[in-house]
């Protein structure tokens, strides 16, 4: 944000007045297309829920802190994620914008946080890949002891590969 828009007085309002301003903060201004149903965006949650870590990481949880203690964490770390996904979701339905929460971070803090949350982002998917293919060999070597290491990453680095390229 720039200085002028940081330094705008409050706008004056009538002993009648109402306390919701006037105009459309919902228009479309991005020219974004909404398609996805409610079925849909719920899929794509539960999808992004179900990952490699909640099968690969829990075990260490478990043995450590047993299911209590797995419980309690989860729940804790759920109720973060519930106020911060309730934040991007009031935050989306106010200002629909296309470029995602990184773009909210620029709109609503400083570009600066967005410029840094993109960065972030990106190192963290960046460094995704290496997590996957740790988790496949993990995994292959579990259920299957003979397996070398060895042999399995080069399967295990193509058929990431090629699972995202399409």
């Amino acid at each position: 944000m720039s200085d002028e828009e940081k330094n705008v007085s409050p706008e004056k309002y009538s002993a009648d007045g109402v306390d919701v301003a006037t105009g459309h903060p919902s228009d479309n201004v991005d020219g974004l297309h909404r398609l996805l149903n409610n079925r849909q965006i719920q899929l794509i949650a539960i999808g992004g829920s179900i990952g490699t870590a909640l099968f690969v990481s829990i075990g260490g949880g478990l043995a450590k802190g047993g299911p209590a203690g797995l419980f309690l964490a989860y729940t804790l770390y759920s109720g973060v994620l519930a106020l911060v996904n309730n934040s991007i979701a009031e935050m989306s339905t106010y200002m629909p914008v296309s470029g995602g929460f990184i773009r909210l971070a620029g709109h609503w803090v400083d570009d600066a946080l967005g410029f840094m949350a993109g960065w972030n982002f990106f190192l963290y998917e960046g460094l995704l890949i290496p997590f996957e293919i740790t988790a496949i060999n993990l995994v292959l070597t579990y259920w299957a002891p003979r397996l070398r290491s060895l042999a399995l990453l080069p399967v295990s680095v193509s058929l990431s590969s090629f699972s995202m390229l399409f």
